[in-house]
């Protein structure tokens, strides 16, 4: 912290300040609201009526512009060292490096980053130090404060890894292993802490508890989010099975995982049937629509050329990373087929200003990758991308070979019969994407447990935005390509969940009635996406419809 005497504010835990001395600063309740909200937003302007709707809610002041400015001018004098400017449309703070502690956190592991680990643990120490509760604490949950607070907390977590992954570094597996285990105990789905705990176990010797985890592990992944371990985590494994971990540290390791399982992709997979794949060496490309617009694009595997839509929101970053739903059922495909995956323009790393999120768009997006994986190719549509499939193979035939469909639908209107409800769901991602992310995280797996809907959110999160996610969702509800199913030529296979809560099983038989040559396979389950125990059979019929080896 800076030593001039400037003020320094905490938003580590509850929002406080404290004077040159550090001395706790007395703060009203709206004025440390107010304080949060700039600290959250530091260096950019927060309009006047945020701050208001923040301060007052729904009962505001008869002149609020009046009433704000006095909270600042209070603000100001309790805090003479922080510099609140006055811009229009509202107040801006930029904090000297030192005047916040989140601040100085983040310097600190930026800074950890730099070094080797064993230069690395003081630092991340004092970055972990500055902790003392959740970010922002009650005013998490601000609409101006809860993205910061949920980057905050994930910053954390990572720099808790890294923490536990410089002990181990540095040959001190027994001091990290009590922490990491009470670590991976309260995040069991985290894959980096997860590794981590098995080569801490491997270190200290404990070779059959390093298994145990694993399985544990792989257990908990299929329960709680249908998916599998990821190919790094399977090359761990084998490597425990085998007694022959690289001693050198986990980042390493990890790299290390992802170049063998490159260079073997017909080593089998954790579950014993088909070959991993290695998801996370996808690199991707970038291709340019008649819209102007450029899309990643990113390919892997032999066979086969399989063009995956993308889902509601998705990001090719998060499928590599194992974390999406579908990212097991890729990762078995992409040892069968020749997968070309793409983020839909606003999304994952196709970031961008979207002015039309209407089914002409996507059309467009999906057939300038079509032609870029070279035509014709087969399509695999989950989710929202049903109507965007079907309308590109109705009306440009010679570009599309077979269709597969997942979970998918063709008239929403027939599908998604509650307007009511599609409407607020709508206006719940746009006014609160977290809750809204939550929600459809439940929708996505029956009885989900508090880890698996916030791992689910966050995949969510971290693929669009809050507008952009409504945005999508609003024009989902409202497509209709019925009228083009009769018109399409090529063959279909469809998968579906009897009980699917996100896209109702009317969807799947829609277009297998509608569809001339279409195959239905009904599932049992609460699913919407292919489940880790449905793997084998879903993978070997789309494979065999593919024609596939």
């Amino acid at each position: 912290m800076r030593d001039d005497g400037a003020v320094r504010v905490r938003v580590l835990g509850t929002v406080e300040a404290a004077g040159p001395d550090g001395a706790p600063v007395p703060l009203g309740d709206r004025q440390r609201a107010l304080l949060a909200s700039l600290v959250a937003r530091a260096d950019a302007v927060v309009p006047v009526d945020r701050l208001v709707d923040l301060l007052w809610g729904e009962r505001p002041p008869a002149d609020p512009a009046g009433a704000l400015h006095s909270q600042v001018s209070r603000l100001r004098r309790a805090l003479p060292g922080l510099p609140v400017i006055t811009r229009p449309p509202g107040y801006a703070l930029h904090p000297a490096p030192g005047d916040v502690d989140a601040r100085r956190f983040d310097d600190l592991v930026a800074a950890a980053r730099r070094v080797p680990d064993g230069e690395a643990l003081p630092l991340l120490g004092e970055a972990l130090a500055l902790w003392r509760g959740p970010a922002y604490a009650e005013f998490a949950g601000t609409e101006i404060a809860r993205s910061e607070a949920i980057r905050l907390e994930e910053a954390r977590l990572e720099a808790v890894e890294a923490w536990h992954r410089a002990l181990l570094a540095a040959g001190r597996a027994a001091e990290s292993l009590p922490g990491l285990e009470s670590f991976v105990a309260a995040h069991p789905l985290r894959e980096q802490a997860r590794a981590l705990l098995m080569r801490t176990l491997y270190e200290l010797g404990r070779h059959a508890d390093a298994l145990a985890s694993f399985r544990g592990y792989r257990q908990i992944l299929a329960d709680e989010l249908g998916l599998e371990p990821s190919a790094a985590m399977a090359v761990l494994h084998r490597d425990i099975l085998r007694q022959d971990v690289d001693s050198r540290d986990a980042d390493s390791q990890q790299t290390d995982s992802q170049q063998a399982d490159c260079r073997d992709v017909r080593r089998p997979d954790v579950s014993g049937g088909r070959p991993a794949a290695p998801l996370a060496d996808l690199r991707a490309r970038y291709v340019t629509d008649t819209g102007g617009h450029s899309l990643a694009v990113a390919r892997i595997g032999r066979g086969p050329a399989l063009v995956v839509l993308p889902g509601w929101v998705s990001s090719i970053d998060v499928i590599a990373a194992g974390r999406d739903p579908r990212s097991s059922l890729l990762q078995r495909l992409a040892g069968r087929v020749a997968l070309t995956l793409y983020d839909r323009y606003g999304t994952g790393l196709s970031r961008g200003p979207v002015d039309d999120f209407g089914l002409a768009a996507s059309v467009r997006e999906l057939e300038a990758v079509v032609r870029y994986a070279g035509p014709p190719v087969n399509l695999l549509a989950m989710s929202q991308a049903g109507p965007v499939a079907v309308a590109l193979a109705a009306r440009h035939p010679e570009l599309v070979d077979r269709l597969v469909f997942s979970g998918t639908y063709a008239d929403a209107a027939t599908v998604f019969t509650r307007t009511d409800l599609n409407a607020s769901l709508v206006a719940m991602v746009r006014a609160h994407w977290g809750m809204g992310s939550r929600l459809f995280a439940d929708l996505f797996r029956p009885d989900v447990s508090e880890a698996g809907a916030r791992h689910l959110a966050e995949v969510l999160r971290d693929s669009a935005d809050r507008e952009t996610a409504a945005s999508y969702l609003e024009a989902l509800y409202a497509v209709d390509v019925t009228d083009l199913l009769p018109t399409v030529r090529a063959p279909a296979l469809v998968v579906h969940y009897r009980g699917d809560r996100v896209v109702p099983f009317t969807g799947g038989r829609q277009l297998a009635t509608g569809l001339p040559d279409a195959r239905l396979i009904t599932l049992d389950g609460a699913y919407h996406l292919p489940d880790a125990a449905d793997l084998d059979r879903v993978v070997e019929a789309i494979c065999d419809f593919l024609g596939a080896a």
